[in-house]
């Protein structure tokens, strides 16, 4: 799919760049609740790990999927790695997912009915 260059000219432009500016500068210091949804992990520690392996490019990459048991529809997925073969790919997969459990023996788990799916 091409995409056609779009060309404003320069007043046009500098009004848009002043107004960008205007918008992320409102002039008061961020504070500690702005950045609450960062640093509310407490909810990682009730979390069941899943491992994802998905094949990019003639590679494996590995995912965790961080599932809060109290409301599974909090989730964190992040790339861990990647793998050269399929095989080395489910190890280390399954090894970076006991690392990562809080739970090592894999007891917390979120039942398909928490997600409330509708197959209409």
């Amino acid at each position: 799919m091409a995409y056609r260059k779009v060309y404003i000219d320069n007043a046009s432009y500098e009004n848009m760049i002043k107004h960008k500016n205007q918008g992320l500068n409102n002039g008061r210091a961020g504070t500690s609740c702005d950045f609450k949804l960062f640093y509310s992990d407490d909810w990682l520690l009730d979390s069941a790990v899943i491992d994802h392996i998905i094949p990019v490019k003639g590679n494996w990459d590995i995912y965790l999927v961080f599932a809060w048991s109290g409301n599974p529809l909090k989730l964190i997925k992040r790339k861990i790695k990647s793998c050269t073969s399929r095989k080395l790919a489910l190890i280390n997969g399954e090894y970076m997912r006991r690392l990562a459990a809080k739970d090592a023996r894999g007891t917390v788990t979120i039942p398909l009915e928490a997600f409330d799916v509708c197959n209409n």
